[in-house]
């Protein structure tokens, strides 16, 4: 009885909880979508905390709630984890509502374990007696991750001297190939591949039902922002104008709330898979160290 009691107990709070962080991230979906300074700091939470593959914090939902509650947020942790780093939690903090994957029962037909999402309170490290870790060191250089990107990436980049103005690089989904402009710089050259890479990857995802529009655009763009920050690209002259953001159901609250959520689950899938293989290309140029530089970018220079 007193095991029944319990279990009521917690799920009725977690149904407070629940309606209390959808509240929460409704609200910021109001604050941030269509604002050229706030969504771009959103997208640095996105890629804090999407970093990793099954870093705490990360997915659409929790980067809502970690922007409207601690927005220079880095690292979380519950009380236990902070413990295991001889760490506390200083007097007075508040901690922050995210959703927390948890495993159930197993399945007694299919013997899998079904997962669920409970809202708990996690404490970022600067709420905390830890040390800050050190700044990690500065990022690989732009023709680095351009050959990165010719080397390990699923589509082919070549030049092409016929490309509109006003256009830096196309990618053509037929033939799974990039086509890039002649004079750009090297940071120039890494954010148009950036943006063309995530459009590559909604095509993979999309196959046939992909195209080039409004919504593939707005995730590739903001996919490109996300890769650079990840990179260490200079982000300068990427630009959020009005224009940029897609139209969206503005009549009822809760479908806004949903489209931008899954708007921003396409920007994490889409320069987390981009950023996977980058990263790949750049760690096998570094097994390749000694190996005559030349050798290696005349057989995959752009």
């Amino acid at each position: 009885m007193n095991e029944k009691l319990a279990s009521n107990q917690f799920i009725n709070n977690q149904k407070q909880l629940r309606e209390e962080t959808g509240r929460l991230t409704t609200e910021t979906v109001e604050r941030v979508w269509g604002d050229m300074e706030q969504f771009p700091r959103l997208l640095d939470v996105v890629e804090r905390f999407n970093r990793d593959s099954g870093t705490l914090g990360g997915g659409s939902a929790n980067a809502l709630l970690i922007y409207a509650q601690c927005p220079d947020a880095t690292r979380l942790g519950s009380f236990e984890d902070w413990r295991k780093e001889d760490a506390f939690i200083r007097k007075g903090e508040k901690g922050l509502r995210i959703y927390v994957r948890s495993p159930g029962k197993e399945d007694p037909k299919t013997h899998r374990t079904k997962y669920f999402y409970n809202v708990e309170n996690r404490f970022d490290v600067s709420q905390t007696t830890a040390r800050a870790r050190p700044e990690e060191n500065a990022g690989p250089e732009p023709l680095e991750i351009i050959r990165a990107i010719v080397r390990n990436a699923g589509f082919s980049v070549q030049y092409d001297s016929k490309i509109p103005d006003g256009v830096d690089a196309t990618y053509i989904p037929d033939l799974r190939e990039v086509r890039v402009r002649h004079g750009q710089s090297a940071v120039q050259m890494c954010l148009s591949l950036f943006t063309e890479f995530c459009h590559y990857e909604q095509h993979m995802l999309k196959g046939g039902a992909y195209e080039r529009g409004p919504e593939t655009n707005f995730v590739a763009c903001c996919g490109a922002y996300v890769l650079a920050r990840r990179f260490g690209v200079g982000t300068e002259n990427v630009t959020f104008q009005r224009e940029v953001f897609p139209e969206i159901p503005s009549g009822n609250v809760q479908e806004k709330c949903g489209a931008v959520k899954n708007l921003l689950s396409s920007i994490i899938r889409a320069s987390g898979m981009a950023g996977q293989e980058i990263q790949k290309g750049i760690d096998g140029q570094e097994r390749d160290f000694g190996v005559p530089e030349e050798t290696v970018t005349e057989a995959r220079a752009v």
